[in-house]
């Protein structure tokens, strides 16, 4: 079986759903990372409420996996996809006490496979929202 070819990142003005600044329908997520971790922050907007006055939990599970997949990614350069999400809902989230963090680890490095666990945290500190996932590698690395 031969490996799938590298992915190039994605250029700036590309509209990436999670984190393009100019993407209108994205999240517009602000992430950091490095060494295994991300640290995301989340402002909603109108157009992501669910229960009246309150954060949809689709976006909230997107936010997510958008900053367990930066975590995944740090490590090599490599692009890592979803491969498997669950997620666990604590505490209703309030559409206009944002902006809100995400934390996000790889747990475990398998190769192929990578664990990563994640969280959106209230502006108290409080874990609303929470995941794992599982990414899988879509590419090789640089070199």
């Amino acid at each position: 079986m031969t490996e799938p070819p590298t992915i190039e990142p994605p250029a700036p003005e590309r509209l990436c759903f999670g984190c393009a600044a100019d993407n209108d329908d994205g999240l517009r997520l602000d992430i950091d990372y490095g060494e295994g971790r991300a640290i995301a922050h989340l402002t909603p907007r109108p157009g992501h409420e669910g229960p009246p006055g309150h954060l949809h939990g689709g976006v909230a599970a997107a936010a997510l996996d958008e900053a367990m997949g930066a975590a995944a990614h740090d490590q090599d350069g490599v692009f890592w996809v979803t491969a498997q999400m669950t997620v666990r809902y604590r505490l209703p989230v309030p559409l206009a006490a944002g902006p809100y963090r995400l934390e996000a680890e790889v747990v475990k490095d398998s190769g192929r496979r990578r664990r990563v666990s994640g969280r959106l945290l209230l502006p108290d500190g409080s874990s609303a929202v929470e995941g794992t996932a599982i990414f899988v590698r879509v590419g090789s690395p640089p070199g």
